[in-house]
């Protein structure tokens, strides 16, 4: 996936007041806004809001996207947190247009942290972008006869929802609609990940490992944003007709930050951000961009005459340039999905080789990278389209699931599901994940919900280090029995 250029930003208790003085100017002027949140899984619970992103949509294209780290936000009583409450109050109103892959209850959780109130949502009417795809996928895709060639071999030349194995009342996933209408992958192997650890490496000291998790778990986050901007824009530009209420239509707004020069304090405006380089022509090596890790000021200058987003240098961060995140998301996921956690497979999530900090290119007229995509074959997007409701089958599955914490690095899955089966517990899935920690941590789906309870007192001593001791011993003591 390629996202158009942005400016990201993490918005917790290191951010300054400052920047979020900004982020406020910039929510003023903008009429439009794309929403996303992240959750995590925890055993026996419902589960925990983590994340809000924020796409603060700016002319040309451009936009600012922010993480709101919920678990890390100043305390109530600062100046800080009173302005992270402000910037939630602009957006909520009701001249504001703020689109969300899905409902707006997925916010709800969210006002226990205080930024904003039932009553906020209450008022705010956001656009499902979801529900708006399905309509402008139908709209734009009706059924069509497939065409026969000389030889006789049916061209599958239909996109309408019944040839692509679509049901009429199954939602787009937001991985399908980037596939299909942009032709493009958008990775989503990270969804189970703990998002609630603190993304902006400037919350803690961390290792080289530990930076690299959460870069990966910051392209995620961001991806999701910035692949509705695409969708949307895709939309737009075939003159889809949104269904929304508004009280007012909504006018477009110019928009520009206000220009900082080497005498301000850029220190504290930009510390604790991440934000993307649109830079001057760059050094291109095996289709990989380096680019000058030379420290500059910050300006933004909007180009009325000629569309084009100019800095006045390479727009970098006053951070060492290893702290900087990816700009443009993680590109080591490879189109198969070989690479996910599969029950017969135990990787670890960080594949060094594969983490790259790339920057974008030269922002142009056609708001589209120069660089020309592959696009996916019918095929590919029907693997695609498969592989992305075996995921959704697979959540269905751990639902009811048993989770053993820091099991022995020894038992294979083959193993495990061995034991499960002597041990009388039905099962859907079994799968194992490396934590940062290096320890081994096994997820097993089982099918008898009523009995989760009973599993769990029932396989409490397995899997240990002590488990594999004991079947060691006893296939020892069997083997010599047998001599």
């Amino acid at each position: 996936f390629q996202p158009l250029p942005y400016i990201p930003y993490f918005v917790n208790k290191t951010t300054t007041e400052p920047t979020l003085q900004q982020l406020i100017q910039a929510a003023t002027s903008s009429s439009e806004f794309i929403m996303d949140t992240e959750s995590i899984n925890i055993y026996k619970r419902k589960n925990e809001p983590t994340l809000i992103q924020i796409q603060i949509i700016l002319p040309y294209n451009l936009s600012l996207v922010m993480i709101v780290e919920m678990w890390h936000l100043p305390r109530n009583n600062t100046t800080c947190f009173t302005l992270i409450k402000q910037l939630f109050n602009i957006i909520f109103t009701t001249n504001k247009i703020i689109y969300l892959w899905g409902l707006k209850d997925e916010l709800t959780p969210f006002v226990d942290f205080n930024l904003f109130s039932h009553d906020q949502l209450q008022s705010i009417t956001p656009i499902n972008l979801q529900h708006q795809f399905k309509l402008f996928w139908n709209e734009q895709h009706t059924h069509r006869n497939r065409i026969s060639t000389s030889d006789d071999i049916l061209e599958e030349n239909c996109l309408c929802e019944t040839c692509i194995g679509k049901k009429s009342s199954e939602p787009w996933s937001l991985q399908d609609s980037t596939a299909y209408l942009l032709k493009e992958y958008l990775p989503k192997i990270l969804t189970r990940e703990k998002f609630n650890l603190g993304l902006d490496p400037h919350l803690f000291n961390l290792d080289f490992q530990e930076r690299q998790y959460r870069q990966q778990l910051t392209n995620y986050a961001l991806n999701d944003c910035l692949s509705m901007q695409r969708i949307l824009i895709n939309m737009k530009n075939e003159k889809f007709e949104f269904k929304f209420h508004s009280k007012k239509p909504i006018k477009n707004k110019s928009f520009q930050l206000s220009q900082f020069t080497s005498d301000e304090d850029d220190d504290d405006l930009f510390s604790s951000q991440s934000t993307s380089t649109f830079s001057k022509p760059q050094e291109k090596i095996s289709n990989q961009i380096i680019s000058s890790k030379k420290l500059s000021t910050p300006s933004i200058i909007t180009l009325e005459n000629n569309l084009i987003l100019s800095t006045q240098n390479e727009l970098t961060m006053n951070h060492p340039p290893e702290l900087i995140p990816s700009l443009v998301g993680l590109q080591g996921y490879s189109h198969d999905w070989k690479s996910m956690r599969t029950n017969e497979n135990n990787s670890n999530l960080l594949d060094h080789a594969n983490v790259q900090s790339e920057s974008t290119s030269n922002f142009n007229a056609q708001n589209e990278p120069k660089n020309p995509r592959e696009k996916l074959s019918a095929d590919q997007l029907r693997q695609i389209h498969n592989r992305s409701c075996t995921i959704k089958q697979r959540r269905r599955y751990y639902k009811n699931e048993l989770i053993f914490e820091n099991i022995d690095y020894r038992f294979s899955i083959k193993q495990i599901k061995m034991i499960l089966k002597e041990e009388k517990i039905p099962i859907y899935i079994v799968n194992t994940t490396t934590t940062t920690e290096n320890t081994r941590k096994l997820f097993v789906a089982v099918r008898n919900a009523k009995l989760l309870k009973t599993y769990e007192q029932q396989t409490q001593h397995l899997f240990t280090k002590i488990h594999y001791e004991q079947l060691k011993a006893n296939r020892r003591l069997l083997r010599d029995a047998q001599h």
